[in-house]
């Protein structure tokens, strides 16, 4: 199933809206206005929640958790090795993720045991960050499309970005 994620260009929160592959509105992303703690939660098309992104703060290297709605964590950060490439680990309950990409083309690929599970791309010509993100396990969907919103966090952190501070 694909995706596209939009960030809100005229939002005083780290917002996104994410599109199936007809268009339609499937999840969105929000984050609270003055908020110290920095999360966003995910809601399914019927404003339900599903998840919250939470930003790790006693982490040596940049984090962030996903607490989903039946309390499980996911736990993703980033790797400084090799210094060439970008590098995410992802735990999850049922074992460790890899995200590994290319920083300057913002391609990326999210794996188990060398297994894809989604593909990520940037469009690069867009006032503000567009991903498409194309999954194969759709049975981590929501996780999944958090785990770009993080991605774009930690990448952007110096930014203004919400995860930045």
């Amino acid at each position: 199933m694909k995706y596209r994620i939009n960030q809100k260009f005229f939002s005083l929160t780290d917002s996104f809206t994410i599109e199936d592959e007809r268009g339609a509105v499937a999840f969105t992303a929000k984050g609270k206005l003055l908020s110290v703690s920095s999360s966003q939660t995910l809601f399914d098309q019927n404003e339900r929640p599903i998840l919250q992104i939470k930003r790790k703060y006693l982490s040596l290297l940049p984090a962030c958790r996903l607490v989903n709605i039946d309390g499980s964590e996911w736990l993703i950060k980033k790797r400084f090795w090799p210094f060439w490439t970008s590098r995410f680990t992802i735990d999850t309950p049922e074992g460790q993720l890899e995200m590994t990409g290319n920083l300057w083309q913002h391609e990326y690929e999210i794996t188990r045991q060398g297994q894809r599970l989604a593909s990520v791309s940037k469009k690069l010509f867009s006032f503000t960050d567009s991903y498409g993100v194309d999954i194969v396990d759709t049975s981590l969907t929501p996780q999944l499309l958090a785990t770009v919103i993080v991605v774009d966090r930690i990448q952007h952190k110096d930014s203004g970005a919400v995860g930045g501070d």
